[in-house]
């Protein structure tokens, strides 16, 4: 057994109590630097925050009071800034902002993307795109040169879409990464009509990520040049395509003719024709009756449940299920429709 002399011990316990020491320093000296931070953050929102209001919104004098001497005061802007750009749509207001924020915040975001820490350069990022810096545009480029992560370059490519359409367009066709549907909307609900609109004029040349994510988000962008594009994919040789340009069309709410749809009525796949029973939602019921009464017999319990909904919402729609009732053998049709008109008129 090894024995431990009683001065040994003591040496040891005296030097945690040191280290201990030291790190509760620490801690205390950190505390009271994030303390003093979050001070002058607050006194700043709170002794300008009418001011940057009075100057935004009523048009009174830029104050050079309002420009940032140091992070706490950056920060504090940051928030002020982004409480408007989320809550106010005005271009007056953004203009103003950005011409503020290149002028008197850009050296400080300017230094954090040479940062050796990851959120310190995720963070200037975001605020390039946030407040449009692009004056930093091209140290954005030069930024992409160096070693950085997935993330950083997504954030690159949000900045390129806002300020260099171009370069966003050859960096989307060119990928150092590839990204999720999901992602790749985040990026595209960016984009001006005019740009947008040129991943439909090369659709097939696309990864079908990117494809489904421009579908996905041309009914976001609630543009009705973008009906006749998602019409156009209704006859791709791809199924998914079919369907999800079918769902686009559906939320873009307006259908201006039927027959481009009338083939889904009796499409192989189950979620092509509860698509169409749901496009039908946005034509008349004379017109849609016929089909829908087709699809009310379908043998996916879905399809027929919405082919019941859709008619049901037709000021006419209750009658025309009593009357199918009434003159149908598909008995599982009948109670399908027996279901949605009991629904509706419990509802009313």
């Amino acid at each position: 057994m090894i024995k431990l002399s009683i001065s040994f011990l003591i040496t040891i316990i005296a030097i945690l109590l040191v280290v201990l020491f030291i790190f509760m320093v620490y801690l205390l000296v950190q505390r009271q630097r994030e303390s003093h931070f979050e001070n002058a953050r607050d006194r700043y929102i709170q002794n300008y925050s009418q001011l940057w209001y009075d100057y935004l919104f009523n048009k009174e004098h830029f104050s050079m009071v309002l420009v940032p001497r140091g992070r706490a005061q950056v920060e504090a802007i940051e928030l002020i800034f982004s409480s408007y750009l989320k809550n106010i749509i005005n271009e007056k207001v953004q203009c103003d902002i950005k011409q503020f924020s290149n002028q008197y915040l850009k050296k400080f975001y300017e230094k954090d993307l040479l940062s050796k820490r990851w959120s310190i350069r995720m963070n200037a990022l975001y605020r390039i795109a946030d407040l449009q810096i692009d004056e930093l545009l091209i140290m954005c480029q030069e930024f992409e040169k160096t070693k950085i992560s997935e993330e950083e370059y997504f954030q690159l490519l949000k900045i390129y879409s806002i300020f260099q359409s171009n370069l966003f367009m050859e960096k989307i066709k060119m990928p150092i990464v590839s990204y999720s549907e999901s992602e790749y909307r985040r990026l595209f609900v960016l984009l001006e009509d005019d740009v947008f609109i040129r991943f439909f004029d090369d659709f097939n040349s696309w990864p079908a990520n990117i494809q489904f994510a421009v579908i996905d988000t041309a009914p976001v962008k609630r543009n009705m040049q973008y009906i006749d594009q998602l019409k156009k994919l209704l006859s791709h040789d791809v199924a998914e395509i079919n369907i999800r340009a079918l769902k686009g069309l559906y939320e873009m709410g307006v259908i201006d003719e039927i027959e481009s749809y009338i083939p889904f009525v009796t499409s192989d796949m189950w979620e092509a024709r509860l698509m169409v029973a749901k496009v039908f939602k946005h034509v008349p019921l004379t017109y849609s009756y016929s089909y829908l009464e087709q699809l009310l017999q379908d043998e996916n319990w879905w399809v027929r449940s919405q082919a019941a909904k859709t008619i049901v919402e037709d000021r006419y729609g209750i009658a025309k299920l009593q009357q199918f009732i009434e003159s149908s053998n598909d008995q599982y049709a009948i109670e399908m429709a027996q279901e949605i008109a009991a629904r509706k008129e419990e509802n009313k």
